[in-house]
């Protein structure tokens, strides 16, 4: 059982899949808009380097750009990129992929820290949906409406930390079918166990309860989020946040109302994320010792994720094909899904269908799934075996989930220690 993700619409709103139609004037041209269209991050990100100088149009060139940026943890190199999009290309692009570039931006902005401006550019895209569409299909954007005017007057984050290795221990706590990743958080003063969550796109996800507790500054309600349905929460600030002997200074909080239900599966405090580990660059979860390090020094590797929507998607290998899974610590087990089903049925062919059940944010839903007795494939630079690995046919009300699976803690105690890079994007196993 895991929180699920509050920016699955955004993320859907924003996919960088558009098709782009470019005229054949040279032979980059073709190669790059067969990429982009193609949708491999990796693949262009190889590519693109020998491609660039030799492209005839610009937009190519800044659709490459945007996607590198955003896709490998990179949003000030993004920023310029999606500016020049929106100012010069609208009429190229089309009303549905400039709207998807305008909301990438807003959001893009929001990661920068530059709230004012973030919510400005979403708000403005809210005005022109709210005449025709229902709430639930723009409120990822009325998220980041709601959130950049509420911090317009705050400090962006910021990271301080002593000129060395800062080490904090880890533990597992058994949780339904799996287990929760935790880390010591402290703030006013007070420390509890946070969920390390590598799902957690924004921000830190904390409950109301604990918000109380701590004196979380509370500078916003009615924020609209979603998991198994679409509701609001708190947004809270604090001055600072602390793990071990780093400081993480004007940290944001999203404050979850109590849910009978959820909180009747689990109990949580807090959920740490994608901002942290942005800032940090690099942590080492050493299943040997015990222990969380966050070495001043990233060290170097080849890319093997990217980001969706502030989530990391990490290549793997199953059965000679590559392709790419959520990365999420968050979630107590890893699990597969209806892309993987569909990818590869004889590897469920014959398994006996049961009902399981999925949960978070809004309450619990019951899914159809067959449990696949062994995952074998290739991740982080080893052979990984995982065990009885659910196969989810169908999401809540019988909807098709449209992604191969997550990885969860059940991966990330398959290692003996496993490195996570955010400053290169990439995860590397021992």
């Amino acid at each position: 059982m895991k929180l699920s993700k509050f920016q699955r619409a955004l993320y859907l709103l924003v996919l960088l899949g558009w098709g782009i139609c470019a005229p054949a004037q040279t032979p980059a041209n073709v190669r790059l808009g067969e990429l982009l269209n193609g949708g491999d991050l990796f693949r262009l990100r190889d590519e693109y380097p020998q491609l660039k100088d030799s492209l005839s149009i610009g937009m190519l060139d800044l659709l490459a750009r945007s996607q590198l940026g955003v896709g490998f943890n990179r949003p000030e190199e993004a920023a310029p990129a999606l500016d020049s999009l929106l100012l010069l290309h609208q009429d190229a692009l089309g009303a549905e992929s400039t709207f998807s570039m305008a909301a990438l931006r807003a959001m893009n902005l929001l990661n920068l820290g530059m709230y004012a401006q973030a919510g400005a550019a979403a708000g403005d895209l809210v005005r022109v949906l709210e005449k025709s569409l229902p709430f639930e299909s723009y409120f990822g954007l009325v998220f980041i409406e709601r959130i950049g005017k509420a911090l317009s007057d705050v400090p962006a984050p910021r990271l301080e930390r002593p000129d060395r290795t800062v080490t904090v221990p880890m533990r597992y706590g058994e949780v339904g079918r799996g287990h929760h990743l935790y880390i010591p958080v402290e703030v006013n003063g007070q420390r509890r166990d946070f969920i390390f969550d590598t799902g957690c796109p924004f921000g830190c996800f904390v409950s109301e309860g604990y918000a109380e507790e701590v004196g979380l500054r509370i500078v916003a309600d009615s924020i609209p989020v979603s998991g198994m349905t679409v509701g609001f929460v708190k947004l809270a600030t604090a001055d600072s946040l602390r793990i071990g002997g780093m400081v993480y200074h004007h940290p944001f909080f999203l404050v979850a109302p109590p849910d009978p239900e959820v909180d009747a599966a689990f109990a949580f405090d807090g959920i740490i994320g994608y901002d942290l580990l942005h800032a940090v660059g690099e942590v080492v979860i050493d299943n040997e010792t015990g222990e969380f390090r966050f070495p001043v020094q990233p060290s170097d590797g080849a890319p093997n994720m990217y980001l969706s929507g502030g989530i990391p998607r990490v290549r793997i290998e199953y059965e000679g094909l590559h392709f790419e899974m959520i990365f999420d610590t968050g979630n107590v087990k890893s699990d597969l899904d209806s892309g993987f089903a569909g990818r590869f049925p004889d590897a469920v062919a014959g398994l006996a269908q049961h009902t399981t059940r999925r949960g978070g944010f809004g309450g619990i839903e019951k899914v159809e799934a067959v449990t696949l007795p062994e995952f074998r494939f290739r991740a982080a630079g080893h052979d990984i075996v995982l065990h009885d690995t659910e196969v989810i046919s169908s999401g809540p009300e019988g909807g098709v989930v449209p992604y191969n699976g997550s990885l969860g803690a059940d991966f990330v105690r398959a290692f003996r220690r496993l490195t996570i890079n955010y400053e290169r994007m990439f995860i590397r196993g021992e």
